[in-house]
């Protein structure tokens, strides 16, 4: 390793290690502040970013209601737009929404207590387990986590944070849908004028690859709520298939960790009813299968064709991202992770390509290359 190289990642790992260090003590003497600062950050990026998705799948109905009915004021076609999309809410809603509903109150007012009986009676035969069990089960009880539940300043925020969420997202959709190209416009007037060009590719990019990603993720997690119900439904559960599988569709939206986690309860619920399942005493393999080919179907069918390059990261990246952000913003960190990544991601492909091209040698004059050919003729 060469001396120079070697200095650069000492100086890298010392900067990392400082920042590190001071962070550590600005978290420290001023937890409070800061933690009032994200809870601020949050009331508004939450509601900001699931309009911002609710926008992207608009979009193309919004484009269509422009050019078809040809309204003249913008402001009537984002009416059409939101008052299809509230009558179609209402349609779904009224008639897959409230099954789903019914089914998921049906299956923890009956069958949970049937799963948590099971769990209990095989767990009698190991005691090592048992105990572990008993003191999980000690901290989850009711009684015993009632300080830690009966907080009025967090019901308070969460409160706060719902009312905040329902009232922000219609206003935050409508002008986004009615003002978005002026609003990025706005955003970039405040950076000076020699840098505006490399903002406004950028934020180009970026908004194809929000695009993709919103759109392709919202098509996924249908493609996949179907998916899973269809094969549910063979496995033998009845009517608890569309349930659980738009359930795993739904968590599709956190990719790797979102269905394993939506697995759990089909898995569960398998053991209590073997003798109405397919497969009898291996269904709750069989549901780990029904996982594992969703999984490969999303990842590599339905990711690279639908998303596209932009979005097609490596598991361990999305996995990071979703820690990070996560743990930054909470389920708007969750949501907006592989956005915000992929938005870095082509940002530092798009500066190191500006990097190469200015690296490379200026091109010669193509009479002083005929002339230097002509030179080596002779």
């Amino acid at each position: 390793m060469k001396s120079e190289t070697r200095k650069k990642i000492l100086e890298y790992a010392a900067i990392t290690a400082f920042l590190s260090i001071a962070l550590y003590f600005i978290n420290q003497i001023f937890n409070e502040q800061i933690d009032v600062l994200f809870y601020a950050i949050n009331i508004i990026v939450l509601p900001f970013s699931i309009a911002l998705f609710i926008s992207y799948l608009l979009n193309p109905l919004h484009q269509f209601v422009e050019n078809r009915m040809k309204l003249k004021k913008r402001i009537l076609s984002v009416a059409v737009v939101l008052l299809i999309t509230l009558m179609a809410l209402v349609v779904i809603g009224y008639f897959i929404g409230s099954f789903i509903y019914d089914q998921a109150l049906l299956f923890f007012e009956r069958d949970w207590s049937t799963i948590v009986d099971f769990i209990e009676t095989n767990l009698l035969n190991n005691p090592r387990i048992i105990d572990i069990y008993n003191q999980i089960n000690h901290y989850i009880q009711l009684e015993s986590s009632g300080p830690f539940l009966i907080n009025i300043l967090n019901v308070f925020k969460s409160a706060t944070t719902v009312a905040m969420t329902i009232v922000l997202v219609p206003v935050f959709l409508f002008f986004l849908l009615y003002n978005k190209q002026k609003i990025f416009e706005g955003i970039l007037h405040t950076f000076p004028e020699k840098y505006q060009t490399h903002i406004r590719t950028l934020g180009k990019r970026s908004d194809k690859v929000i695009t993709k990603y919103f759109n392709g993720r919202f098509l996924s997690m249908l493609i996949m709520s179907v998916f899973y119900t269809g094969f549910f439904f063979l496995l033998g559960f009845k009517e608890k298939s569309v349930f659980f599988g738009f359930l795993l569709g739904f968590l599709d939206i956190i990719p790797y960790l979102g269905p394993f986690i939506g697995t759990l309860l089909p898995f569960l619920y398998s053991f209590t009813i073997q003798d109405q399942m397919l497969f009898g005493e291996f269904s709750w393999l069989a549901v780990l299968i029904v996982n594992l080919v969703g999984q490969s179907l999303q990842g590599n069918v339905l990711q690279p064709y639908i998303m596209g390059k932009e979005v097609d990261m490596h598991p361990l990246l999305v996995l990071v991202s979703f820690i990070f952000f996560g743990a930054l913003f909470g389920i708007t960190g969750v949501i907006l992770a592989i956005p915000i990544t992929g938005i870095i991601r082509t940002t530092h492909r798009y500066f190191k390509k500006l990097g190469e091209e200015d690296k490379e040698p200026p091109s010669k004059p193509s009479g002083q290359n005929q002339n230097e050919s002509e030179a080596h003729a002779t």
